[in-house]
């Protein structure tokens, strides 16, 4: 059992309101540092309500005689609950949120390794380069310094250590580590060989070495005078010119103008600076990346039910889309599509989980089932201590940008009276990225008896999840007011400081559950499964609003919502079959001996691949929200009439087909008398008309 620690931070707060029973500390980081200590030389675990000083109490357990062998963990209630002036009403809030954080800790997910040995580029011109690489050499001993130069305008000074090259056309690809830098050699004076002797300017009978060692080939008459001057060197070479050059670095500083890598998420390793000042400070938190380091694997991907590609068709790029770091690439073989995710590019968003409409690719750090007995246990909690309006806050745990950073700031406030804090119906819930959750967990919290779900931006994510999330938010508030549910239960507050989001939450109205009965449910590991039970139990509990009254169903979904059907134009349609070849989820069914195609909508992701597939295009999205028993069924979008032979009577094709193939080649020369007859008739009676006509 987790026994818990109690503060009210010197009185600002209580938290005995949560009604624990646990007793509550005045100054447990000061002077009764003693009854933490006790608790932590214990055996069981340990849960700290305290984020503010958990350096120092590690730091205390750590150095502790007798030793702390309990495991210690903290939470926040301070900012996030004590500090509100709505403080004497959080009890049910600071129970839930106690509730949480003494949960196990989830499955520990794989890792991977970066190795970085201090190798850095600097590229740019010599007057940002040159200050840099300076500062480097005198400060940074356990970097090894490259310098790139891609514009000569001052002089490079001879400095042991520093390998100068120079070159344009540079690219950068690549990771901590692991950084490949491309460029295309255009001076003929290799400026790593170079001794700086000047015997070359010397020699040349033209003028056209400059006083920053570069040859200006419009001015050089190539009578090779400067390489004879320095043959003994060897630093000039004429046959170089062009020469496509490349060099494997663990870190790049990039001084351009324009950043060499475009990526909305640049991996670590990498920093653009435009100013010699900014060139310093990259310099500097690049330093910290020498060594080795590990991180999760963020995700698992399961390439047999991607939607990405069939019959060389790409149907659904969503995740490619979405990717802020340029991480995840398509890759079509043997005409199946699958993506590839590298690890090392990944940083962790989970904004490809969220859009993936399959489950394919799944968020596993910490895995959604997790995550889903979190938000559970949260609401349960809450509403068991009598929160009667519960809402969750999901928020990203980046405690200098990101929403954690956002909240303790609004707590700040509120504790001096200048802002109101969080209400307290309001539960906030970290995350490691705030695209990482969406819509089948924010279904699930309100079938769990959340009243809302909303999802904190506080600027610093990538346009790309901003309007991944928004149109995620868009067809679920569809399927939610299909229900006769108001569409806010599920939102995104886009606030860049604490007094924008202190606003947004007080203006939002609290609101009941909605639903009438909390589900149980677990998410499980497949998404399509989870976006079924929660709507089914959304379907049967949601509570009745005598302003909203649910829809006549089916109801039509936004463009872009994982769930819906197809339209078919019966008249196109030749029965193919293309599309079931291309349906990876086997939504798409044909008849066996029967000339019918049948779709089981629950298994539709709407990735488009047969609309893509159809010779026809005979074929049409659908997004709509069906009821259980239609989404259950399997629905017949055409049955034809068999053709039979003109001849034996017997059925070989479709009405459908015979009728598209008459129409295309019935007027052409080739195909008048008894040719156009024989297309009417099956193989065998083909065979036997050609031998009777012929002899």
């Amino acid at each position: 059992m987790t026994r818990t620690l109690l503060c009210s931070c010197n009185g600002t707060m209580s938290p005995d309101t949560a009604g624990t029973g646990e007793k509550v500390h005045t100054a447990l980081c000061r002077f009764e540092m003693g009854s933490f200590l006790k608790a932590a030389q214990g055996d069981e675990p340990l849960l700290v309500a305290c984020t503010q000083e958990q350096a120092l109490f590690n730091s205390a357990a750590e150095h502790s005689d007798p030793p702390a062998y309990a495991p210690i963990r903290f939470v926040n209630i301070r900012e996030t609950a004590g500090w509100s002036s709505e403080k004497s009403q959080a009890g049910a809030k600071t129970k839930a949120l106690l509730a949480v954080a003494s949960l196990p800790d989830p499955d520990p997910v794989a890792s991977i390794e970066y190795v970085s040995e201090g190798r850095l580029m600097l590229v740019g011109p010599a007057s940002k380069v040159v200050a840099v690489a300076q500062l480097a050499q005198k400060r940074y001993s356990e970097l090894q310094v490259s310098a790139l130069i891609t514009q000569a305008d001052a002089d490079l000074p001879l400095m042991p250590g520093v390998a100068w090259l120079s070159g344009s056309q540079v690219s950068v690809a690549g990771y901590l580590g692991r950084y490949s830098v491309k460029w295309s050699q255009t001076n003929p004076i290799d400026l790593e060989v170079c001794t700086r002797c000047q015997a070359c300017v010397s020699a040349c009978p033209t003028g056209a070495i400059t006083s920053l060692l570069q040859i200006r080939t419009d001015v050089c008459d190539r009578t090779g005078a400067c390489e004879v001057a320095c043959a003994s060197v060897g630093a000039i070479r004429f046959d170089r010119l062009n020469e496509s050059r490349d060099q494997v670095v663990d870190l790049v500083i990039d001084l351009n103008e324009s950043p060499l890598l475009r990526a909305l998420d640049v991996p670590p390793g990498y920093k653009h600076a435009t100013s010699v000042e900014d060139g310093k400070d990259a310099l500097a938190e690049l330093s910290q990346w020498v060594g080795r380091f590990d991180k999760p694997r963020y995700f698992t991907y399961q390439a047999s039910i991607c939607s990405h590609g069939r019959n060389n068709t790409i149907g659904c790029n969503k995740c490619i889309d979405v990717c802020s770091t340029q991480a995840i690439t398509s890759i079509l073989t043997g005409g199946k599509g699958r993506v590839e995710v590298n690890p090392n590019l990944c940083m962790g968003c989970g904004a490809c989980s969220t859009v993936c409409p399959s489950g394919a690719m799944r968020y596993n750090y910490p895995s959604a089932d997790y995550q889903s007995r979190a938000l559970r246990t949260l609401v349960s909690t809450a509403t068991d201590a009598g929160l009667k309006e519960p809402e969750i806050l999901l928020h990203s745990t980046d405690d200098s940008v990101g929403g954690t950073a956002l909240i303790n700031r609004l707590g700040q406030l509120a504790a001096g009276g200048r802002a109101k804090g969080l209400p307290a119906r309001v539960m906030p819930f970290a995350l490691h990225h705030a695209a990482s959750v969406g819509p089948e967990l924010w279904l699930a919290a309100l079938a769990y008896g959340a009243a809302r779900v909303t999802v904190l931006l506080s600027g610093e994510e990538a346009s790309t999840y901003r309007d991944a999330l928004n149109e995620q938010v868009t067809w679920v508030r569809g399927v939610i007011e299909a229900l006769g549910g108001e569409p806010d239960r599920v939102s995104i507050i886009q606030a860049h400081s604490p007094e924008a989001l202190d606003g947004a939450l007080q203006s939002a109205v609290a609101r009941l559950p909605l639903v009438t009965t909390r589900a149980t449910f677990s998410v499980g590991s497949d998404k399509r499964h989870a976006l079924e039970a929660a709507i089914e139990h959304l379907l049967e509990h949601t509570r009745a609003d005598a302003q909203r009254t649910p829809a006549a169903l089916p109801v039509a979904l936004p463009a872009g919502a994982p769930l819906g059907g197809l339209t078919i134009n019966k008249d196109a349609c030749t029965l193919c079959m293309s599309c079931v070849g291309a349906c990876p989820q086997s939504a798409l069914k044909d008849g066996g001996d029967q000339p019918l195609l049948s779709l089981l909508e629950r298994d539709c992701v709407q990735c488009g691949l047969c609309v893509s597939t159809c010779p026809e295009n005979a074929l049409a999205l659908a997004p709509r929200l069906s009821s259980v028993a239609q989404r259950r069924t399997e629905q017949t979008l055409h049955l034809s009439r068999p053709f039979h032979c003109v001849s034996c009577r017997k059925p070989f094709a479709t009405e459908a087909v015979m009728k598209a193939m008459l129409t295309r080649v019935g007027g052409h020369s080739a195909f008048s008398g008894d040719a156009l007859k024989r297309l009417s008739m099956c193989s065998d009676c083909r065979v036997i008309d050609m031998m009777e006509k012929a002899g």
